[in-house]
């Protein structure tokens, strides 16, 4: 997300690799209240990794 490479296309949550389908409400709702790109910090800045390196 922080490299502006996540968006969304039709319904569905584009990335580098693969889509997830998105409900029609959601896609709605994130494209009405998405200001700017998803590099922006307000939205990926909750996700944590965890896992071993």
């Amino acid at each position: 997300m922080i490299q502006g490479k996540v968006r969304i296309e039709g319904n569905q949550l584009t990335g580098t690799n693969q889509g997830v389908s998105l409900p029609p409400q959601m896609v709605t709702y994130l494209q009405q209240n998405i200001v700017g790109n998803l590099s922006h910090p307000f939205y990926w800045a909750p996700f944590t990794m965890t896992g071993s390196p």
